[in-house]
């Protein structure tokens, strides 16, 4: 993992100090290392990104796939570009960070096993559990309660790895976006993993550009924009998941909250 880690930080100056052919490069960070974000058989859903913002942007998006705790050392030592697929709450005082128009609506929802599960309405249901958590991440909505020791927390580096302790019953939850949910685990659904209701969170999903890239910000809102009526994007999105994780891209956020899980 830290030869990993090296590799990308070197990567990422090399592209942050040159340029393609009369473009200016960007180094794009995503971190989130689960489906449809990132995907072991490509294109996952960032390649599929990244290349419509390279077909009509002038600039040269370059993807970069690292782990959270990666990114954020990458920050600390000034490394700069944009990040994808995240909101600026994320990253606490951040004012440098510009933020993107929506990509798409997603929400978070605590996950369980169907052989113990949670019961009752939040945070009541989670309080003397344990919850797997993903080294690095921030997870807003149950922060003070596992800061006042409400709530026990085992951290791993990997989604998958939280889903397996969560089905061997070593842990009482973990939360998911339903945009990881309508792709890879929906299989699961009522047969090992419910989840309770309603979603303890529900928010938009950006590009955070750091404000060195300022001038690609236009041409980066104009892309997203466009893309809302763009019938191949539409083909290419129903490629990763069901009719519900496309509908992701298109509901308003008053739309979202009312969207019930299966």
């Amino acid at each position: 993992m830290r030869k990993t880690f090296y590799v990308l930080a070197a990567i990422s100056l090399l592209i942050a100090g040159c340029a393609t052919i009369n473009k200016q490069a960007i180094p794009v960070y995503v971190y989130y290392q689960f489906p449809p974000f990132v995907i072991n058989d490509k294109p996952d859903l960032s390649d599929v990104f990244i290349q419509h913002l390279n077909q009509n942007t002038h600039y040269h998006w370059q993807l970069i796939p690292l782990t959270r705790a990666q990114l954020n050392h990458l920050r600390e030592q000034g490394q700069r570009g944009a990040i994808l697929w995240s909101r600026p709450q994320w990253f606490g005082n951040a004012p440098d960070l510009l933020v993107s128009e929506p990509i798409l609506w997603d929400a978070d929802v605590l996950v369980f096993n169907v052989k113990r599960p949670l019961t009752g309405s939040f945070p009541d249901a989670i309080f003397t559990k344990t919850f797997c958590a993903l080294y690095g991440h921030r997870y807003l909505a149950l922060e003070k309660y596992i800061a006042n020791g409400s709530v026990k927390i085992v951290e791993r580096e990997r989604v998958e790895e939280c889903v397996e302790l969560l089905k061997a019953n070593a842990v009482d939850f973990i939360q998911m976006e339903k945009s990881n949910l309508f792709t890879t685990y929906t299989p699961l659904l009522d047969k090992e993993i419910a989840f309770l209701e309603p979603a303890i969170d529900s928010f938009p999903r950006f590009v955070l550009l750091d404000a060195e890239f300022k001038p690609a910000l236009a041409q980066l809102n104009r892309t997203i924009i466009s893309l809302r009526n763009d019938p191949e994007w539409k083909k290419q999105l129903a490629h990763f998941g069901e009719s519900r994780f496309v509908d992701l891209f298109d509901l308003s956020l008053e739309d979202l909250m009312q969207v019930e899980m299966p």
